[in-house]
């Protein structure tokens, strides 16, 4: 009998399943979506969906089974027309985007005198944001407004996040394979050390289980590509590389390459030379429009940034900017990358470098609220270092990072700071090198 009910409580997920902040999620629905987000015609799909909606109702799990099952056969048929069109490897991206095709861009070589003090401040800013943003992930902002005012944490803040378990595996891979590490074997070292993912990693980790390794790894039954896990875990590729937008840009690559593309890929590179270029100490606006510079040119990813900036200079207030941008944004899952980047640069434009003020304004926003508060706070951590952080929100963190990375359950922030400097350290020296890129 438990086996049965094992069974039949997976297949009903694959329709409707609920998130611990209280919000309904409807996986096959999303996927279609997410398809037609990308361009492709699902029409051959709707009629699959709607038996699997009316076998979910009469509790008619094998129907809801097979009728999923049509509906990601779809799938699979139209996701190489996604692939036809998306750079294989780095190099193929990086001449899609502005600085390749002005040539190399200038590096400055060395860490600011502060860079421990603002790699701590990074990690304990990604962890504040995710803490805050948790209890009303895909919230809207109408729902999230009921809760106003918001001055602070809205529940006793929990550390352990999936934002932040994917950068403890890139410097893992560092120590076991060193800078020239490919996208296999960050990916195998997912395999080893992750017990637990969702949407676009979940179907990687899965088709890497199956020996699909990355670049094939992130088309597999992964219609989520575009979604925000690329960029919720880019942080780490920056602060690997401090005033070297280059190199970030090509280690958030050889990441994302696993599990993600178009705007998912987009959006980490974007999130990871955001965080190279902050070590130059801002202003914001400045680091918002050169980090596009690395960005391919012509894309979504790029026109939701320079709208929601040209809005947030128009507006000068969070509400009208996005009540500007929601009619673009709205046909987007909440979990997807576009609607989630224009929240973080609304927060970190109009928050004007004030830490709490930036982090509000973004969760106000609504959607992914801890991928797009973690990459603010991130960005903010980065930027004005840990001493910077107001106490009421650093001090609830503590001092260690809570994670469900098998071996890595707990790390303190000390160890975590040593951690990052030395391969940055190493990574700056000209035997550091460039790595063999993705695959």
């Amino acid at each position: 009998m438990a086996t049965r009910e094992a069974w039949e409580a997976d297949i009903a997920a694959r329709w409707q399943v609920e998130t611990a902040s209280g919000v309904t999620v409807y996986p096959t629905r999303a996927a279609i979506g997410a398809m037609q987000n990308l361009g492709v015609d699902m029409d051959e799909a709707m009629p699959s969906l709607d038996e699997a909606e009316r076998a979910f109702a009469r509790r008619d799990w094998g129907g809801l089974a097979k009728a999923c099952a049509e509906v990601n056969a779809v799938i699979s048929a139209r996701l190489p027309l996604v692939r036809a069109s998306e750079p294989e490897t780095w190099d193929e991206y990086r001449a899609l985007t502005p600085v390749g095709a002005s040539g190399r861009p200038k590096v400055r070589r060395g860490a600011p005198a502060d860079y421990g003090e603002r790699v701590r401040g990074a990690w304990i800013g990604k962890c504040i944001g995710t803490a805050l943003g948790d209890p009303v992930e895909g919230w809207t902002a109408e729902r999230i407004a009921s809760r106003a005012p918001i001055s602070g944490y809205l529940v006793p803040p929990k550390v352990e996040n999936d934002d932040t378990a994917y950068p403890i595996l890139v410097l893992h891979a560092l120590d076991e394979h060193g800078p020239a590490f490919t996208s296999a074997d960050l990916a195998l070292e997912w395999v080893a050390h992750l017990p637990l993912a969702f949407t676009a990693e979940w179907s990687a980790i899965e088709n890497v289980k199956a020996g699909l390794l990355p670049p094939e790894s992130r088309w597999a039954r992964n219609p989520c590509g575009a979604w925000v896990g690329g960029q919720m875990r880019s942080e780490i590729h920056g602060l690997l590389a401090p005033l070297d937008p280059e190199r970030a840009a090509e280690f958030a690559f050889r990441d994302a390459v696993i599990s993600h593309y178009r705007e998912g890929m987009d959006g980490a590179i974007y999130g990871a030379v955001l965080t190279s270029l902050a070590f130059t100490g801002g202003p914001i606006e400045r680091l918002l429009r050169e980090a596009l510079r690395f960005v391919r040119s012509g894309g979504a990813f790029v026109e939701v940034v320079e709208k929601t900036l040209h809005a947030c200079n128009r507006h000068g207030e969070w509400g009208r900017v996005l009540a500007e941008l929601r009619p673009d944004l709205d046909r987007y899952h909440w979990i997807h990358t576009l609607p989630n980047v224009a929240c973080a640069v609304i927060g970190l434009t109009l928050g004007e470098g004030d830490f709490e003020r930036s982090i509000l304004t973004t969760l106000q926003c609504g959607f992914d609220t801890d991928c797009s508060a973690g990459q603010t706070a991130a960005l903010l951590g980065c930027l004005l270092g840990a001493e910077g952080i107001p106490e009421k929100w650093k001090n609830p963190i503590g001092e260690r990072l809570v994670t469900y990375v098998v071996g890595f359950e707990e790390v303190a922030f000390d160890r975590l700071v040593e951690w990052t400097i030395r391969w940055a350290t190493t990574l700056a020296e000209p035997a550091g090198g460039r790595g063999r890129g993705a695959a």
